[in-house]
């Protein structure tokens, strides 16, 4: 039988915190650790109290091997800003860019060389916005897509090494134009992607032939062309030149 947030044992506000983020159910915490619930907070709640009233009731545990940062020796500014934005353990830090750390609350210039170090000594790499728009300047493309990189893990040219246009795709959220737009402008700049079981129509014909099935059929790889002999499907592309 189904169990449910609201019949267990937890606070009123925990429970309203839960509901909040659309966890109703028990069964909605099957995965879930410290680290990954912080993650699905936005700023402001204390995680680490719903997570410990959670965790006595044996729904969730820390995660292993990650370091804490009430194990960590720092200043109390420092831990309390890290808290207050739902850092709980130092691996988190690197899947948020410089920039959105710097605006934490009462962590500024001043209190990131500290945090700096920490980083450093426990091999927890911070990265910045700045490098990818950097490393991708030749291709100009919009803040948006840095910060899609960004969560990707994307950093530079390279890092496309040994994936296909559907991992782009992937990438971009799934959205067909973006991945189209963005894969002509890494292939005009060098990038070479590996093939996969299908093909999207922008990687075998010219954009605007590409682009107009897509917005006039919503055709989007090979697979999903009508069956059709080879001049009838010669017929329907030129019928975009």
């Amino acid at each position: 039988m189904e169990q449910y947030i609201d019949k267990l044992s937890l606070s009123s506000e925990i429970k309203l915190a839960l509901r909040n983020i659309h966890i109703t159910k028990v069964s909605d915490l099957d995965g879930l650790n410290y680290l990954t619930l912080a993650e699905k907070f936005p700023k402001g709640y204390n995680v680490t109290a719903i997570a410990n009233e959670l965790n006595s009731l044996g729904y969730l545990y820390p995660p292993e091997n990650e370091i804490s940062v009430y194990d960590i020796s720092m200043s109390k500014r420092l831990q309390n800003s890290l808290i207050q934005n739902n850092i709980l353990y130092l691996s988190q830090l690197s899947k948020r860019p410089r920039e959105k750390i710097l605006n934490f609350r009462n962590l500024g210039k001043s209190t990131m060389p500290e945090l700096d170090s920490i980083c450093q000594k426990y091999g927890i790499q911070i990265r910045s916005l700045a490098s990818i728009k950097e490393a991708f300047d030749s291709c100009h493309f919009p803040a948006t897509l840095h910060t899609i990189f960004f969560q990707n893990n994307i950093f530079c040219m390279d890092d496309f090494k040994h994936k296909n246009a559907h991992d782009l795709y992937a990438i971009c959220q799934r959205d067909y134009a973006l991945t189209m737009k963005t894969y002509y402008t890494l292939k005009k700049n060098g990038v070479m992607f590996e093939d996969w079981e299908d093909k999207y129509l922008f990687e075998i014909l010219p954009k605007k032939k590409s682009s107009l099935i897509w917005q006039k059929y919503e055709i989007s790889t090979v697979s999903q062309l009508p069956a059709c002999n080879k001049q009838q499907l010669e017929e329907i592309i030129s019928a975009f030149s």
